[in-house]
């Protein structure tokens, strides 16, 4: 300030008329930035708007023509710039409503095509981005759902119950659309699996019957065979045919073996020798065994009864072995031997064994 007292008036009077009006333009604003810095960030911004970017370019114009109204294409690129983002949004807003209009239809896979389309519009600040990703995440659970469902229905269309349950119990869990339908089939598999055991219990009881038919059991046989008649399951006709054979040989053979009559008191081997073929025609096959045996270690005069009918013991239990038991059939086979060589000319007792028991005993004596 000193200087500009003790200079002229006239340079003194210029100089603060330079330094006001540099104040009042900077006051108003238009002091203008370099020429140098405006066309690098025109540049840019054309850069960014044929890169599609059109928010950035539009954004950077705006500051062009803030700072250089006119400039060059400034507002040719700034109006086509403000067209594509407002296309560009219209177009997220569309793709967006189409996905609801498929998802309310229950077109899963339509759906989720529009809602992907509509979150990878190149857009700042989306409006449905978050609408659009519960969307995918219901469409994907219901699409779990739907799978999940179509495979428990087939392993249930195709017998396999087990599978199907695992698969249907998710989907009634989960609780969707398809929840219903599944806890309705589940409902179905319990009772197919209800008829398949019952059938499965039948079947066994049927194939003892037939396995103790096969031996001369028949009044075991006949107690499955009502069993399984009772039951009327698919094997009910073929039980209750085996129940009328069963009963016309009950009618038909009452004859029993003519146990010997030694007297009014017959001696005590003579009472073991005929509750052993008493507890056989029982079915008792463990206390025949044991009395016959008993009968035969007291050396009883009937000893070819004795082994032929201890064979027979010893065949039934081999038999309802499933002809696994080798020992069983061993043993039978050396009682046989043993009715044959003390009774070279008798013939045994047919009326009294199955047929499978007699076969038995040829094979172990060498008849035909």
């Amino acid at each position: 300030m000193r200087w500009l007292m003790n200079s002229s008036p006239s340079i003194s009077l210029r100089c603060v008329a330079g330094v006001c009006g540099l104040v009042a333009l900077l006051s108003l604003g238009v002091v203008r930035a370099p020429a140098q810095d405006v066309e690098q960030r025109y540049e840019q911004a054309v850069q960014l708007f044929y890169s599609a970017k059109m928010e950035d370019a539009y954004e950077l114009l705006q500051e062009v023509k803030r700072e250089r109204p006119g400039y060059k294409e400034t507002d040719k690129f700034l109006n086509a710039a403000r067209k594509e983002i407002d296309r560009m949004y219209k177009m997220e807003e569309t793709l967006f409503n189409q996905g609801v209009q498929f998802l309310n239809q229950g077109d899963y896979e339509g759906a989720k095509q529009k809602f992907d389309q509509a979150a990878k519009v190149p857009v700042k600040n989306p409006k449905y981005r978050s609408q659009i990703s519960g969307y995918l995440s219901q469409i994907q659970s219901r699409g779990d759902e739907e799978r999940l469902f179509q495979e428990g229905v087939k392993l249930f269309n195709d017998g396999n119950y087990s599978q199907a349950q695992l698969r249907l119990n998710q989907v009634a869990q989960g609780g969707g659309s398809k929840a219903g339908e599944a806890r309705t089939i589940l409902g179905k598999i319990n009772d197919a699996l209800q008829k398949q055991r019952a059938g499965e219990e039948m079947n066994k009881l049927f194939n003892e019957g037939v396995q103790l038919y096969g031996v001369g059991q028949n009044v075991q046989a006949l107690d499955r065979f009502e069993k399984v008649a009772n039951a009327g399951g698919p094997k009910a006709a073929e039980a209750r045919a085996y129940i009328q054979r069963l009963r016309q040989i009950s009618q038909t053979t009452k004859e029993k073996p003519k146990l010997p009559e030694p007297g009014p008191a017959p001696p005590p081997s003579e009472q073991i020798l005929r509750a052993g073929l008493k507890a056989y025609f029982e079915g008792n096959i463990n206390a025949a065994e044991q009395d016959l045996s008993d009968y035969l270690d007291k050396k009883g005069p009937k000893q070819a009864l004795a082994y032929f009918f201890r064979g027979a013991a010893r065949s039934t239990r081999y038999l309802l072995s499933g002809e696994k038991d080798a020992e069983q059939k061993k043993l039978a086979v050396e009682d046989f031997r043993a009715f044959k060589s003390q009774a070279a000319r008798l013939q045994p007792p047919e009326k009294f064994v199955s047929p499978k028991i007699l076969a038995l005993y040829s094979e172990a004596v060498g008849a035909p």
